[in-house]
């Protein structure tokens, strides 16, 4: 059914008074009908205040990168702590295991409490995690801190995703969404050079501390400026006895459980620990899924798969060549860039285009490209090279952030938006985690085999002991040893590129069988200048038309009365 308008009306009325059974809809038509109040807001500011708080997640994850092979060796103690497990590993997971776990809950709760009372506290949380990740005075204290971190930080993410939802139409949304799309780019850009120059020169304690200024400054804003619709959802105890508690339980554990396997599985496919942790995830993950969009899930996981292996790895593979901290923040700069600059393109073209569809197949492709020419650098790449494949991954990688979020959105009803956009968040966590702790299974099984047939070479073979003998295998003698270690490092990561090109190219296949849902919608916008609704036809009626003579009707009167004018 087609969205009505003041021409068609008459024959509406008439068509419902023969049957007040509505006749079978396309779901395209379904969504186009379905009605998005957009509250009145400074845009421009609102938008500074929210890139500023992407701004703050991103950079904590990519400026820690190139300092956690420092930070490591602070104490004595942390190799002991963690036995043979890598804590290079367990750093990142700590942050990423706790933001996935928690990721079902923000968008049920931001519908209970409403949406600031989830942001505001999150950006709190996170900047409480930073403060104690700062002044971290053992390893156990930094990963309880880092995991403090990865629930506010968790927060942040999907909430940035709701308000945007919430204050911006479906059809724009690429555009906007764009904006806070290039500040993961921004942050992987700037991140790796500030964390390593902090490292290098003053404190790695800075790349935690850093957060602090970024996230008060954001968050003042936001409580300042942003206006949201009144909260008017149903009561606590009404969503208590309609929420799955127990789908949650389930669902939440079989994460933790799903992601602590594959944190294990550094040390070995077949021990009892990794096989059980994997079995119970995927167990009671099964029994706690209800409802999904599984191509684009599919899709999201595995673009973040394989984006925080590159994040993660490609630093890792400069500092294995011998660069300092610093310059291995510099020499990601291109991957980085580029993927900031095809990301805000990403959401733009989608706007444009009322298409998220073709934007998402051709970075597949480059994306796939770059990542299967990664495979071909080792320690004798030039340094051209080693900045060009990357980039081609880059390039790819980074139209394929806000797009599938656009479709999923697309192909949900506006009351469904915080809900699916958290599952989509929770799958983008999910992949992100997986990936790390994959790429560093891939790494450490490779090198381990290879370092193992170096004749006249003793290597502790343990996770933490290979990646803390990076900054030692410059001093390596003679000569003809050194360069075989040097092939081992590089082959290891070389390992990972292997691993992430085919599954990037089954994701492409995938994508070719997602549906197109229309992005137009019908939007009821509320502000200092009265009531506009613009329905799914681009027409637009203001409250200045539909009040007719009774000039002191209330905003939302004309807005109850422009919205039956449309639809009887």
């Amino acid at each position: 059914m087609a969205p009505s308008t003041p021409r068609d009306s008459a024959d509406n009325v008439a068509h419902q008074e023969q049957s007040t059974t509505p006749p079978p809809t396309k779901v395209k038509q379904a969504r186009e009908d379905d009605e998005h109040i957009v509250p009145h807001n400074n845009l421009p500011l609102v938008f500074i205040a929210l890139m500023l708080t992407a701004f703050l997640a991103a950079l904590d994850q990519t400026i820690v990168s190139t300092a956690l092979p420092t930070i490591v060796p602070s104490w004595e103690g942390a190799k002991l702590l963690l036995g043979r497990k890598s804590p290079n590993n367990s750093l990142p997971s700590a942050y990423l295991i706790a933001s996935a776990a928690i990721c079902p809950a923000y968008g049920k709760l931001s519908d209970i409490l409403g949406r600031k009372l989830v942001l505001y506290p999150s950006i709190l949380v996170f900047l409480i995690g930073s403060a104690l990740c700062g002044a971290a005075q053992s390893m156990t204290w930094l990963i309880l801190a880092r995991a403090l971190q990865g629930i506010g930080g968790g927060g942040i993410t999907q909430m940035i995703q709701i308000v945007i939802g919430d204050i911006v139409s479906l059809e724009d949304r690429g555009t906007y969404g764009s904006f806070v799309g290039a500040m993961w780019g921004i942050a992987g850009v700037i991140g790796p050079v500030v964390g390593g120059a902090l490292t290098d020169h003053v404190s790695w304690r800075w790349c935690f501390w850093i957060n602090l200024p970024t996230g008060g400054l954001a968050g003042l804003l936001l409580f300042f400026f942003l206006n949201l619709n009144p909260h008017h959802g149903k009561s606590f105890m009404e969503h208590a006895r309609e929420f799955d508690f127990v789908g949650l339980f389930l669902f939440v554990g079989g994460v933790v459980c799903l992601l602590l396997g594959f944190n294990q599985s550094q040390e070995g496919w077949d021990r009892p620990a990794t096989i059980a942790l994997l079995v119970v995830g995927c167990v009671t993950i099964a029994f706690g899924v209800t409802r999904t969009t599984g191509l684009i899930f599919f899709c999201v996981f595995f673009h973040s798969f394989a984006f925080f292996c590159a994040a993660y790895y490609l630093p890792l593979y400069f500092q294995i060549l011998g660069a300092s901290a610093t310059k291995s923040g510099v020499l990601i700069i291109p991957f980085s860039l580029l993927s900031s600059v095809t990301s805000a393109l990403g959401g733009y073209v989608v706007s444009r285009m009322g298409d998220y569809r073709p934007i998402m197949w051709i970075s597949y492709v480059v994306m796939a490209l770059g990542y299967g020419l990664m495979i071909m650098l080792n320690e004798r790449s030039s340094i051209a090279l080693q900045i060009i494949y990357p980039s081609v991954a880059g390039l790819g990688l980074g139209g394929l952030f806000l797009p599938p979020l656009i479709g999923l959105q697309a192909a949900m009803p506006v009351k469904e938006m915080a809900t699916s956009s958290t599952t989509f968040g929770l799958f983008r966590a999910l992949g992100s985690t997986i990936g790390v702790s994959v790429g560093q299974a891939i790494w450490s099984g490779v090198l381990r085999s290879r370092i193992s047939k170096i004749s006249n070479l003793t290597l502790d073979l343990s996770g933490a002991a290979l990646e803390d003998s990076i900054h030692q295998i410059q001093s390596i003698q003679p000569e003809s040893v050194r360069q075989q270690v040097l092939h081992a490092y590089t082959k290891g990561v070389s390992a990972i590129w292997i691993v992430n090109t085919p599954i990037i190219c089954v994701s492409l296949v995938a994508s070719l069988f997602l549906k197109k849902y229309s992005l137009k919608r019908k939007v009821i916008r509320t502000g200092k200048k009265g009531t506009e609704v613009v329905p799914a036809n681009g027409d637009s009626l203001t409250d200045d038309v539909e009040k007719g003579s009774d000039e002191k009707e209330s905003t939302a009167e004309a807005a109850e009365q422009a919205a039956v004018t449309l639809t009887d």
